[in-house]
């Protein structure tokens, strides 16, 4: 009886240390979209030292634990295994300390899910933790030798090794409750959005998803009653969140943001919302690495097509794309469903300030606008001019749609202008695809004193990672400063950079932003200006 008092004992100790060491893995598999696949595939990134901080974890304790053993030996295996516990624990404990240094970039949010994946991960680790004490236990009974009992707990220090695959074992029997769940969860929220007379608009591409939607919202707002899935909510869990909300009652319009990662995304989120209108921004490489060519990423944005009832607006460029796969795509008596942007007709002038946008829109049909925004680049006339197309559809007059305009804030961490202390801050951390980032460095182009960009690269973009990553670098040249974040992933960034006629005094390479972020403390001053572009996530 005391041998088990004392074996729950130490699991529970034990428990409570492995997972408040790891407890910022959660935040990184809720990042992952508690997908298994994607977590396993960023703990094996040769640039990803989490599992090699693991190792040591178990090495220093492994190694402490048997030279204690072995020093108090004399006193008696009992004794000397007691002692032993002590170095153990310690490095547990410094560990633990050491990894609140390392705080995650996107917080974790707690949701009922993490609170129950994090039961079920505690729940695990205590099991795992009695089951191999005890099989050591007994080990050391079967092998009747003082030598063997002195080290007989040994190959415990090995268990933090374990630990995120015990979280990857937890998350599968959590999904066991959850996935049902998420189902009846989104079946209810169909069933809601049948019941409801709302109008639908759906926004689908590979970039400016959340800045379209949050311009439509602007328009649509003029006239409409209208709610949008909140950030970047663009699963089929996330639109049946913003549905089943409080604030969807009586609402007029409903814009839904859908992402996708595979094949059959947006017909699964076509099934959900069934969207009155759609806007198609565009594509581009971003997701490659999920989907493996951007053929596959066009057929699988242009499920929004066949899932749309009434009109879909299609940006720039994309008519020449989805023609030569129509077809199979779109039925030929549903060709007319599609209109497409022309931007030189629609923004016959745009003026790119620093600090703001003004151009002239020019809609089918009406009168020209002329109108000012705070959102800058070119880009982000073209999604204006996006939402207007879809506006107008809709039967906004130019006096609403201009109103609209006017009423434009930026979407937080997407080309964001922020002034601190005379400097001026472009936050884009949020982007990643090629097409915005060169319309971001672009923007930090027209700031008149000293222009500075930190970045580690681009992601998701599969085999294309060395070609887009140069030709970004390429852009660069000619800054007062470039800092890129990381080792292994800014490697095409600084080949280009350097191939295209940079100058290697004004490159440095840091190894987290965390470090670029102390390089900029002391080095800025009022006048300059800064875009941070595609801050990583914690789990890329």
């Amino acid at each position: 009886m005391g041998d088990v008092l004392s074996r729950i004992a130490a699991c529970v100790a034990c428990t409570c240390f492995f997972f408040l060491g790891t407890f910022k893995l959660l935040g990184v598999f809720q990042q992952c979209g508690y997908r298994a696949g994607r977590f396993v595939r960023w703990l094996r990134r040769r640039e990803n030292l989490y599992y090699n901080r693991l190792a040591l974890w178990s090495g220093l304790a492994l190694l402490s634990t048997a030279l204690v053993s072995l020093c108090f030996s004399f006193a008696g295996t009992k004794t000397a295994l007691l002692l032993s516990a002590v170095p153990f624990l310690f490095f547990c404990i410094l560990f633990c300390v050491a990894d609140r240094k390392y705080a995650l970039k996107v917080p974790l949010t707690v949701t009922g899910r993490i609170k129950r994946l994090s039961a079920v991960y505690i729940l695990l680790i205590a099991c795992v933790s009695y089951l191999v004490i005890a099989v050591l236990a007994f080990l050391g009974k079967v092998f009747d030798s003082e030598l063997y009992s002195l080290f007989q707990f040994l190959p415990f220090a090995l268990m933090p090794l374990l630990l995120p695959w015990l979280l990857v074992s937890a998350n599968f029997l959590d999904s066991l409750y959850e996935e049902p769940r998420n189902r009846k969860f989104v079946k209810r929220a169909g069933q809601v959005l049948n019941e409801s007379k709302i109008l639908r608009v759906a926004i689908v591409g590979s970039y400016g998803k959340t800045s379209v939607k949050n311009i439509l919202q602007s328009m649509l707002s003029v006239r409409f009653a209208t709610i949008a899935t909140p950030a970047s909510y663009n699963t089929p869990v996330g639109v049946a969140k913003a549905v089943t909300g409080p604030d969807f009652e009586g609402k007029e319009v409903f814009i839904a943001e859908m992402g996708a990662r595979r094949a059959g995304d947006i017909a699964e989120l076509c099934t959900l919302v069934k969207p009155d209108y759609a806007v198609f921004t565009g594509v581009c490489a971003q997701h490659i690495e999920t989907f493996g060519s951007e053929e596959n990423v066009l057929l699988a944005k242009c499920e929004i097509l066949k899932g749309t009832a009434r009109k879909v607006i299609c940006g720039g460029g994309l008519r020449e794309k989805i023609l030569p796969v129509s077809p199979e795509i779109l039925p030929l008596s549903d060709k007319e469903k599609c209109v497409y942007a022309d931007f030189d007709a629609l923004l016959p002038e745009v003026e790119l300030r620093a600090d703001a946008t003004s151009f002239t829109l020019r809609l089918p049909g009406k009168k020209e606008i002329r109108a000012e925004t705070c959102l800058l680049g070119r880009h982000s006339a073209e999604n204006i001019a996006l939402a207007a197309l879809l506006a107008a559809e809709m039967g906004l007059t130019e006096e609403e749609i201009a109103e609209g305009i006017a009423k434009i804030v930026p979407v937080p961490h997407r080309l964001q202008l922020i002034e601190s202390g005379g400097v001026h801050i472009l936050d884009d951390s949020y982007n990643s695809n090629p097409e915005g980032a060169a319309e971001a460095v672009c923007a930090l182009f027209r700031f008149p004193g000293r222009k500075i960009v930190v970045t580690p690269g681009l992601v998701e973009t599969g085999i294309l990672d060395e070609k887009l990553g140069r030709e970004l670098g390429a852009r660069l040249v000619g800054l007062d400063l470039v800092i890129l974040v990381g080792d292994t992933l800014v490697g095409a960034v600084k080949a280009g950079y350097l191939d295209g006629g940079g100058a290697e005094e004004n490159l440095v390479v840091c190894p987290s932003l965390e470090k670029a972020k102390e390089l900029l403390s002391g080095a800025l001053s009022a006048g300059d200006a800064v875009l941070f572009l595609n801050d990583l996530p914690d789990a890329w």
